[in-house]
């Protein structure tokens, strides 16, 4: 496995307002909301194992008033709290990711029921299964929105050690695989109001907890 080495394309960007009396503090950029989809938010965030989604949601969830997060490590937390200390995680995996799938279809589904975003932890890896929920959301009046937090190989591997869950080395090859087969598309990408996806944003690991939570600020505060 090999890290691709591609040529970042430049996003849509808007600048951030500086701060009162710090006149040389360098902006924060965050992409801009998707034009012509005013509806409430649905982010997906994407990326291989350990690219850091969960952390990344964790932060979000405190900083995004009344945000729905669905991470699979929520589940894994609650299950891990009702078995026996000794069962290894590989044991109930399948149930977290079970428990995660349900969910969040179900979440989906149901609708938007206020103007709070929905953000939702998927590794947006599988093409036809990352279509189909962009397309689903978008049927039941989601704006669904794609972040794919951009690593390289050594970032996802220290990232899967950091958190202490290592993916067996069989599926990490597919997951990893699949991202630099995908990851020029993901790079060129726009997104449209007739896709699946409004808006479709590449983002390093660095910049990508304070752009998303930028963009779902600023659709609460737009719908508000």
């Amino acid at each position: 496995m090999t890290t691709p080495v591609l040529r970042r394309r430049p996003r849509t960007v808007r600048d951030v307002a500086v701060p009162d009396g710090v006149p040389d503090a360098e902006p924060d950029r965050v992409p801009d909301s998707p034009d012509g989809a005013p509806g409430p938010l649905m982010i997906v965030v994407g990326g291989v194992p350990g690219a850091g989604k969960s952390t990344l949601l964790a932060r979000i969830a405190d900083d995004v008033p009344g945000g729905v997060v669905l991470d699979p490590d929520r589940y894994r937390r609650r299950i891990a709290g009702r078995v026996p200390s000794w069962v290894p995680y590989g044991a109930y995996r399948w149930a977290v990711h079970t428990v995660h799938a349900v969910v969040t279809l179900w979440r989906i589904l149901r609708g938007p029921g206020s103007d709070v975003p929905l953000l939702v932890h998927d590794t947006a890896t599988r093409g036809r299964r990352r279509e189909a929920l962009g397309l689903l959301a978008r049927s039941r009046g989601w704006d669904p929105v794609l972040v794919a937090v951009d690593v390289s190989l050594a970032e996802a591997l220290d990232g899967q050690l950091d958190r202490g869950r290592v993916v067996r080395p069989e599926q990490f090859v597919r997951h990893w695989s699949r991202w630099t087969a995908q990851r020029p598309a993901f790079a060129v990408a726009d997104g449209g109001p007739r896709g699946p996806w409004s808006g479709v944003y590449l983002m390093a690991r660095c910049d990508a907890f304070r752009q998303v939570r930028e963009l779902a600020r600023r659709r609460v505060a737009a719908l508000a």
